[in-house]
């Protein structure tokens, strides 16, 4: 019975030495255990992946693997030479004379033209309001 119990130790490489000596042995008088052994063969077999020819599988892998284009390696340097001129432009922009600012003489006229009506009635607000309280 002991013999039947390394059936599986000797299916799978386990066994060394006297006691796979033994178990060979064993096996030539022991139809049930070849039987089963044959069975054990067969099933690992069935389960093991079958191996694709090289040929098949470097024609898979040229078709799905991308190739560089040449402006792979461009790219970082296209990039770091566009932001540079955005810079460039942006300092340049800067260095314009401002169009848009007033001077202060232009100031006083437009407040003295569009302002004196209000001021005038916040301050006949105010002394309304001072004669209230």
């Amino acid at each position: 019975m002991k013999y039947c119990e390394d059936l599986m130790l000797y299916a799978s490489g386990e066994l060394d030495g006297p006691r796979k000596e033994a178990f060979r042995q064993h096996l030539q008088v022991c139809a049930s255990c070849r039987a089963e052994l044959k069975l054990l063969q067969r099933t690992d077999e069935a389960l093991a992946a079958a191996a694709a020819p090289g040929s098949v599988v470097e024609e898979l892998f040229a078709k799905t693997t991308r190739r560089k284009s040449f402006f792979a390696g461009w790219k970082p340097a296209l990039a770091g030479t566009a932001l540079l001129g955005l810079g460039l432009l942006m300092f340049l922009g800067g260095l314009q004379p401002d169009k848009t600012a007033f001077d202060a003489s232009e100031v006083i006229a437009y407040m003295s033209e569009n302002l004196d009506d209000e001021y005038l009635s916040f301050s006949n607000d105010l002394a309304l309001f001072e004669q209230e309280f």
